[in-house]
């Protein structure tokens, strides 16, 4: 679906899960928080979400089909779910081949002119409609007129104006007619209609502010029922769909596909229920307490501006650096305002492979679960999922929550994965929920800049390798993350034999590619062992590990230059190039206390080196 927020919309989906969990159902709702409708890089990037729809997981799919503006991603959506041969429920918009629950729009607004015209006998009539040419406002128009000619009242052109369903156009158009009623150009109206129920309050305070009354003066109908109705005074007459016959209707069609396999689809149509109420003059007009209503909207609009703050501060605080971890560890002081129970957080490579998450091997279409709430306690689990374990993955917290609402995490259209948390859980705010992820996809979208940043700065762009401000940087921050252990370093110099000749026999491409063969080679040989990998100069590489001595490989520091040789060997023996392409490599290891130590350590590495580097010169290894 797209656009959960939407009140309407969420009485549905709420209603739906209502009833799946006394069936025992489990229910994942895959939202966009757009229709869709322009497909810019926003949109696209939202639309990803719907790709991950787990198709042969399914019982059946329900499709807010009225929700999308774009039909392509509807009858995409429908496509594959028929190749598998689920069940397709289409929402309020009917779809070809599908089961289909509409909402008798036309009916239930009948009932509520012929309350106008039958009950209260009105004659005079304004009709403040949708937009011009829209299908729905025309059907809802050929009613109005049916009902009139059927009591023998005529149809006045002037008396019919296009509200376009919001404030400012209803407010402009009922102006209008006032204006025309103090010119005489229109006699005043017993009752005015309105198509939806913000263009009738917008209706009822304009001419509250001309000294015209509701329902003294002219009665009043909405249609839809929206919340803000309630609080408003008098209460308005209008018709809302029955939300609990909605939940049962669907369910109904979705145990009857179980039942029946072989049944073909059918239409359903659910009523709205009219609600008789105060404008209309039915029921005692009540004057509510003004004081309890501005208190009520005081304190909601002072807890939307503390939330709005709490939202600024926490991207401030999270894209206050480059670092993922860094930001994962801090969202945790967040956990309050998420105010939810069960969530998990999946980033995907094109986010993870960018960023200082401790990942060696990247998969393609391995997602990382970056953080989750289980149970209430947050955690960063830094797990690495394959593309084959995600659905089980997320299984994992739909069993436990039952129900959960899927959400894309992206920058513009690139996607860096997506947020599965407990329906319940964000069914509290869904607002608040909605900016809560807004914000967090620009916290994602900034760090990831920031990291490239910090990684062109620290990072040599040839090798990947570390430059020599990566390294210290690196190595500082290990030694404080030891701080107050007893530490052991182990150092090694590398130089490369013969890079010169390569270049200026075989060419600069030839050059590179030596450079970076012999990094890959520096890299794999402190694989598993966290070394500290970094390219000094134009041929010169340095390699650290730093533990504290407990963890230290002693006998991996003593075969360490061995090893390495073994795997530039292979890496030239791979190769097959008409030149030789060598090493020489001194390393030292000892206690490291401080900065002092490492740059001797440094310095005695590359005596070693250098003198290893003589031996092969005169031994013309290249």
């Amino acid at each position: 679906m797209a656009k959960v927020q939407d009140s309407t919309r969420q009485k549905q989906v709420r209603a739906i899960c209502d009833d799946a969990r006394q069936k025992d159902y489990q229910v994942m709702v895959f939202n966009v928080f757009q229709q869709l409708d322009n497909m810019n890089s926003f949109s696209q990037g939202e639309a990803r979400i719907l790709d991950m729809v787990p198709m042969d997981k399914l019982s059946a799919l329900i499709i807010f089909a009225e929700s999308f503006l774009n039909m392509k991603i509807v009858n995409s959506l429908v496509l594959r779910a028929q190749r598998r041969n689920l069940p397709v429920i289409c929402i309020n918009r009917r779809v070809e081949n599908c089961y289909n629950v509409l909402f008798a729009y036309e009916e239930s607004f009948e009932r509520l002119v012929r309350h106008i015209v039958d009950y209260h006998d009105c004659k005079r009539i304004n009709f403040m409609v949708g937009v011009e040419n829209n299908e729905l406002s025309e059907a809802r128009i050929r009613i109005f007129e049916k009902v009139l000619q059927e009591n023998g009242i005529p149809f006045e052109g002037d008396r019919l104006a296009y509200g376009e369903f919001w404030q400012m156009p209803a407010k402009t158009a009922c102006e209008n007619w006032v204006a025309m009623w103090k010119s005489g150009k229109q006699e005043m109206p017993d009752a005015i209609i309105c198509e939806n129920d913000i263009m009738a309050l917008t209706v009822e305070s304009v001419l509250r502010k001309h000294d015209i009354h509701v329902p003294k003066d002219i009665l009043l109908t909405g249609f839809d029922g929206i919340e803000l109705g309630k609080y408003c005074s008098p209460k308005l007459t209008t018709s809302c769909e029955d939300i609990d016959l909605f939940g049962t209707e669907v369910f109904r069609m979705i145990d009857g596909c179980f039942a029946n396999e072989k049944e073909k689809p059918y239409d359903i149509k659910i009523q709205f229920r009219t609600k008789i109420s105060e404008s209309c003059g039915c029921e005692e007009f009540q004057i509510c307490n003004q004081n309890e209503q501005i208190m009520h909207w005081y304190n909601k609009s002072a807890e939307i501006r503390t939330h709005f703050a709490d939202v600024f501060m926490m991207m401030t605080a999270l894209t206050d650096g480059y670092s993922t971890v860094n930001m994962v560890e801090q969202l945790e002081v967040y956990q309050d305002m998420l105010a939810v129970d069960w969530m998990m957080i999946f980033i995907n490579q094109a986010f993870y492979k960018e960023s200082d998450l401790p990942v060696e091997d990247y998969e393609w279409g391995a997602m990382m679960l970056l953080a989750k709430i289980w149970d209430g306690m947050y955690s960063i689990p830094l797990q690495k999922i394959p593309k084959s374990e995600e659905y089980n993955t997320l299984e994992e917290l739909l069993n436990e929550a039952g129900q959960i609402l899927v959400l894309p995490l992206h920058w513009q259209e690139e996607v860096y994965g997506f947020m599965a948390v407990a329906y319940q859980d964000a069914d509290k705010d869904l607002y608040s929920f909605y900016e809560f992820v807004l914000a967090f996809e620009q916290v994602l979208g900034t760090i990831r800049k920031q990291s490239e940043l910090h990684r062109m700065y620290e990072t040599d762009l040839l090798t990947q390798l570390y430059n020599r401000s990566g390294f210290y940087g690196c190595v500082r921050k290990k030694i404080k993350e030891l701080s107050g252990k007893e530490k052991i370093l182990f150092l090694a110099s590398i130089d490369m034999d013969g890079v010169k000749y390569i270049n200026d026999k075989y060419g600069q491409a030839e050059g590179d590619y030596a450079v970076k063969g012999v990094a890959r080679c520096v890299r794999e040989s402190v694989k598993g062992h966290m070394g500290i990998c970094t390219r000094f100069g134009g041929d010169e590489y340095v390699v650290i590990i730093l533990t504290e001595k407990e963890e230290a490989d002693i006998s991996f520091y003593q075969n360490y230059e061995a090893h390495l040789q073994s795997i530039v060997e292979q890496f030239r023996k791979d190769g097959r190039k008409p030149y030789y392409i060598g090493i020489s490599v001194g390393s030292v290891y000892d206690r490291l206390d401080d900065m002092t130590d490492m740059d001797r350590l440094l310095k005695e590495a590359d005596t070693k080196m250098y003198q290893q580097k003589e031996e092969h010169h005169q031994n013309r290894m290249y």
